[in-house]
């Protein structure tokens, strides 16, 4: 499953972007998010997150909020566990490119 053969001296460089809040009020970063997503013509969004916790916590609200605010479009995955599996990737892979998702959103 796994390489064998590696060449331990083939140096490269892999670059991701990705932006992570974390901490008490990291919610409050939600208006900025959407107006940054919304300005750059970044329209549909899927989030994706457990069965549970976006709606208890209340973050469901405020994104949702901000995302109606600045226009954008969103479809729910919900449906993850701790250590996902390949199936519930696979199913989220294919609920935000039916939906056309241009960004992926996580809350949890």
């Amino acid at each position: 499953m796994f390489e064998k053969k590696v060449n331990i001296y083939n140096v490269f460089e892999l670059r991701c972007k990705t932006t992570c809040y974390f901490g008490v009020g990291a919610i409050d970063k939600m208006r900025d998010i959407s107006e940054y997503l919304s300005k750059r013509g970044m329209k549909k969004v899927i989030v994706v997150t457990d069965p549970v916790a976006y709606k208890v916590t209340g973050a469901w609200d405020v994104v949702t909020k901000y995302f109606n605010q600045f226009g954008i479009e969103y479809v729910l995955y919900d449906k993850v566990t701790p250590n996902p599996t390949v199936e519930q990737i696979d199913e989220a892979t294919k609920l935000g490119k039916e939906f056309g998702a241009q960004v992926v959103f996580g809350i949890g």
